[in-house]
């Protein structure tokens, strides 16, 4: 089955997801969309609008065959650890044949050069960059700026739309799959996901305000609990940001507060926002560098289950496939570490977001299987 891979966060579900689905099945000539979402905290470091299971479900009732999770250690961090966790993953199927992505280019092989130019001057790079950050510019700045002074014609608008950014970086890592761009349409064709969130907390101001006092208590007793120490391993800490967090902590009411008095112009919001989540669930720089994927099930439909049969009966795939964690994590010792954080990951958002401990929990919840 010509099958295609996309990875998202759904957060929530909305036309644009549809459109890309629809015009990347089409130009392929795919029969199955296999998609890896990030769980229940997202890439830019903020809980989910709704949590992983939910999510999955909505995008199978929507298009997708198979839904999968990708691990918090890598869905809730940079772009570049982002797109590693979910090509690896689409990679480790071992029988999808094609990686599909908006842009705000829209040209693959556009894109493609760009990625081969960052690969290509990768250490470089990383030595300007960092030498840059230390000057107080922030890193997409910083790389961008570094960019220009190895090749002072590179054309800076493509590292300054955040789909395209994405989309290099996953060009940087796929090895084995086509990879595919779908020009994005952009805001006056599809509402944003940004703009649905906004519209959902006017409606209900007092769930997501509940779910961020919640998130904060948490977060300021873990906080509480670590020295700087520990916390300047966190993955996206350093540069003191851990001793930052302590200082600042005590004259704080919410995680906004925390969030306006840490940021800078080297520390964007977002990293800050990620560091946030990443402290909660001690997702240390070694978890990430030590980390082991895998294929883990959400949601699928009759499409998606005999592609998942298929790829069992050929012996396409190249990671351990997790449908029941009671059963399936004492099989697979070597993924135990990362599998851990994402069932500490789904405690926390089931405490912030006032879901019961067991009825929701990992060791319960099972796929869906829509029709």
């Amino acid at each position: 089955m010509k099958s295609i891979g996309i990875i998202g966060e759904y957060n929530p579900f909305h036309q644009g997801h549809s459109y890309l689905i629809e015009k990347a099945m089409k130009s392929t000539g795919a029969e199955v969309c296999v998609s890896v979402i990030s769980g229940d905290f997202t890439q830019r470091g903020t809980p989910a609008v709704a949590d992983k299971w939910e999510r999955a479900r909505v995008a199978v009732e929507n298009g997708v065959n198979v839904v999968v999770e990708m691990p918090v250690v890598y869905a809730c961090n940079s772009a570049e650890y982002f797109a590693k966790g979910g090509v690896e993953i689409l990679e480790g199927f071992g029988c999808v044949d094609y990686m599909a992505f908006g842009s705000e280019c829209g040209d693959i092989d556009e894109l493609k050069s760009v990625a081969a130019f960052l690969n290509d001057n990768d250490k470089v790079l990383h030595s300007r960059v960092s030498e840059l950050i230390k000057h107080g510019n922030s890193y997409p700045k910083a790389r961008l700026m570094a960019a220009l002074e190895i090749n002072p014609g590179f054309d800076e608008a493509i590292l300054k739309e955040p789909n395209n950014i994405l989309a290099i970086e996953y060009l940087k890592k796929i090895k084995d799959i086509e990879p595919v761009t779908i020009k994005r349409r952009g805001v006056g064709y599809h509402e944003s996901a940004e703009a649905i969130r906004d519209s959902l907390y006017e409606k209900t101001p007092k769930i997501f305000d509940e779910m961020d006092s919640r998130f904060f208590k948490l977060l300021s007793a873990k906080i509480l609990q670590s020295d700087g120490e520990y916390l300047e391993t966190i993955s996206s800490a350093g540069e003191g940001l851990g001793n930052k967090l302590i200082n600042e902590i005590r004259y704080v009411n919410s995680t906004d507060q925390l969030i306006e008095r840490i940021k800078s112009k080297a520390y964007t919001r977002t990293r800050i926002s990620r560091l946030l989540t990443q402290v909660l669930l001690g997702i240390s720089s070694d978890s990430v560098k030590n980390a082991r994927s895998y294929i883990r099930l959400l949601a699928l439909d009759d499409v998606g289950a005999k592609f998942i049969k298929e790829m069992k009966k050929n012996k396409y795939c190249k990671l351990p496939v997790i449908t029941n964690i009671n059963r399936e994590k004492e099989e697979y010792p070597e993924i135990g570490p990362t599998l851990h954080q994402d069932i500490l990951a789904t405690d926390m958002y089931n405490i912030i977001a006032g879901k019961d401990l067991y009825d929701y929990s990992d060791y319960v919840k099972a796929p869906f299987i829509g029709l």
